[in-house]
């Protein structure tokens, strides 16, 4: 033992020359090498997939997915961490365009139309049914890519206000390769205000009454899920479309060019009919028609 301890400074030297050999070689022959860096961000998403993967396994929704929503110091969140069967390197080089973004938020049942500019991309948000841009409210969201890395990417969205009072609004995507598919977290928050909470609280008293959200509270008689509501409900319903509107974005990517709109649009619709005590508002096809005409009628710019 005494003798390792006096040569430890060669012996670290040697292993590290030889490791760095062997990165060369591997590099010259161009195949993978456990040798290759893995950046810090993506390390600590690949964790928090390894936390999260006995939920994932267990999830209610066929497919690997965990929802999860709150209120924290008076702001409401709800995040998603979910597999897409997707590559990552062509996903994360187009979601560093902010137009890429506007393709895909459109594609929620709210949003009536979307412009983006080099650091803006500004989002017309309405009511489920069919409106044009002057009966809307424009959010506009700063845009930032804070890392795009080969085995990482995130990008934020925000915004200080929004309708009814409400502010400091968020978007986040965070994304890294798991083999041939992609690992995404994927958040969203913002701040209501008393008048914004008095709003909701009337919507949920009526129209709203029977809405529900992705998050398991109990189980009904039958064993059947009883889901989370109230403005819990609405928060993991929005972070759900989202994250649906990027899988339906993400599918139809290689779509000929004048196909491509119907076939995003029948995508998200199939994909909403997958959680119909959430998030199906009308017959697929009255959805795919009327964000048809919202795409003719409400042509924007920044």
């Amino acid at each position: 033992m005494g003798t390792v301890k006096a040569d430890r400074p060669a012996y670290w030297l040697h292993c590290g020359l030889q490791c760095a050999l062997a990165c060369l070689a591997a590099a010259w022959l161009a195949i993978p090498s456990l040798c290759a860096a893995q950046s810090p961000e993506a390390a600590t998403l690949l964790a928090r997939h390894s936390a999260l993967a006995p939920r994932m396994a267990a999830s209610a929704f066929a497919r690997p997915l965990v929802v999860d929503s709150g209120e924290t110091g008076g702001r409401m969140h709800g995040e998603i961490y979910g597999e897409l069967a997707h590559p990552f390197a062509p996903m994360a080089q187009r979601l560093t365009a902010p137009a890429a973004w506007c393709d895909v938020i459109v594609l929620h049942i709210n949003v009536k139309g979307c412009a983006a500019s080099a650091s803006v991309v500004t989002v017309y948000s309405g009511r489920k049914f069919y409106e044009p841009l002057d009966r809307t409210y424009a959010l506009r969201y700063s845009f930032r890519v804070a890392a795009a890395r080969p085995d990482y990417l995130r990008v934020e969205l925000a915004a200080d206000s929004g309708p009814l009072g409400t502010s400091d609004y968020e978007l986040v995507l965070e994304a890294t390769p798991i083999g041939e598919r992609t690992f995404v977290a994927l958040r969203y928050a913002f701040r209501p205000s008393p008048g914004s909470r008095f709003a909701t609280m009337s919507y949920l008293a009526t129209l709203g009454s029977g809405k529900a959200g992705f998050t398991i509270v109990g189980r009904h008689k039958d064993g059947t899920p009883e889901w989370i509501g109230g403005v819990r409900g609405i928060v993991e319903r929005n972070v759900m479309r989202n994250f649906l509107a990027l899988d339906a974005w993400l599918a139809t990517r290689d779509a000929p060019e004048e196909e491509r709109t119907l076939r995003r649009l029948e995508r998200m619709a199939a994909l909403t009919e997958q959680y119909p005590a959430q998030l199906v508002e009308m017959p697929a096809s009255e959805y795919v028609s009327t964000k048809q005409r919202e795409r003719r009628d409400n042509v924007v710019r920044v």
